[in-house]
């Protein structure tokens, strides 16, 4: 019985991304498209002992530049500097773009987001200014207030991908919002963050009625599932546009192989490859009431439920790494860079 390599096959049917800042991951497993972190990247990396000179640079830079954004906190400025410098590193292992999350606890302000991904453009032109801007995307939450920074962001010329995704009315903004691509959370954000806790209502489903939907209406946004709890879960996907997945997935992806009948077998896509009927959705883009109604309902009020969590998980792992950065800046001198 002929056999495949489970990392080989989701590579020759959905372009496999990496979740991480860990740049010696990224050699290991690589070649991929694009790479990925959030707070809890930063919070993990900046506290690691070999990446201390990061972390270094972080904070005189951030003491440097702090007078041009004085609306935020050096503590805030600097886990943005640093979240720019690991994901400037980390893209030096990939072909394609690096994504970078804005501030969770602007979730639910439109001027915040807006003022938040330009701000990631300029610490990036000023860390690096032959860096080509187009190969960053800027993740912002998929709040009704998310989605218009990023329609707003689009018309300025920066990419946007909409994160803490649980839901098709999400999916749906999203795309009508102009975002290059969604990462849909298979499950709630908690099951990766606390061992041992069940989500009973993954959302495979939505990936599959979104990449339809899509391209059904000719939208260019593309899918990015992520939060993926088994090696069965991403094979079931295979055929999406793109997974992003952890370094721990991937490695055991590479070590595993099984039946390619039976891998064939198990795509969500393959069983929907044909199909040609489309489905009506409403639009969203300019109807913010009819989209807070149908999206408290959606997955029977639980696609709320899980974004309100994932972002509150996520605005936990922003204030973990700002006391850290806070606690070095008290006890360390940093003083501002020349540039």
């Amino acid at each position: 019985m002929a056999t495949v390599n489970l990392l080989e096959y989701l590579r020759s049917r959905t372009q496999v991304d990496i979740d991480t800042y860990d740049i010696e991951a990224s050699k290991e497993i690589g070649p991929f498209q694009d790479a990925t972190g959030n707070q809890f990247e930063i919070q993990a990396e900046i506290v690691k002992p070999n990446r201390s000179a990061v972390l270094k640079r972080s904070l005189e830079l951030a003491t440097t530049i702090h007078p041009q954004f004085a609306t935020i906190t050096l503590e805030e400025l600097a886990v943005e500097v640093a979240g720019i410098e690991l994901a400037l590193e980390v893209i030096q292992t990939v072909h394609g773009n690096v994504h970078v999350m804005i501030n969770p606890s602007y979730s639910y302000n439109t001027e915040a987001i807006v003022a938040n991904a330009q701000r990631f453009h300029l610490i990036c032109q000023i860390i690096d200014p032959g860096f080509d801007k187009s190969r960053l995307v800027t993740k912002v939450p998929a709040t009704w207030e998310g989605m218009k920074a990023a329609h707003q962001l689009k018309r300025s010329g920066i990419k946007t991908l909409a994160t803490t995704l649980f839901s098709m009315e999400q999916a749906i903004l999203a795309g009508e919002a102009g975002c290059i691509s969604i990462s849909p959370f298979l499950h709630e954000l908690k099951t990766e963050t606390y061992e041992g806790y069940k989500d009973t209502n993954p959302i495979l489903g939505v990936c599959v009625q979104a990449q339809q939907f899509y391209r059904q209406n000719s939208l260019p946004t593309r899918l990015k599932a992520c939060v993926a709890l088994n090696l069965d879960e991403l094979i079931m996907l295979a055929g999406v546009d793109a997974l992003t997945i952890s370094p721990k997935f991937l490695r055991l992806l590479a070590a595993t192989e099984r039946s390619r009948e039976e891998v064939e077998s198990m795509s969500l896509f393959a069983r929907t490859a044909n199909a040609t009927e489309a489905v009506n959705y409403p639009s969203y883009i300019d109807s913010e009431s009819q989209y807070r109604v149908h999206f408290a309902a959606s997955e029977g009020g639980k696609a709320q439920f899980k974004t309100a969590q994932a972002i509150a998980l996520f605005c936990d792992a922003q204030t973990a790494a700002e006391l850290y950065v806070k606690s070095q800046l008290e006890d360390s001198s940093y003083t501002p860079i020349n540039l």
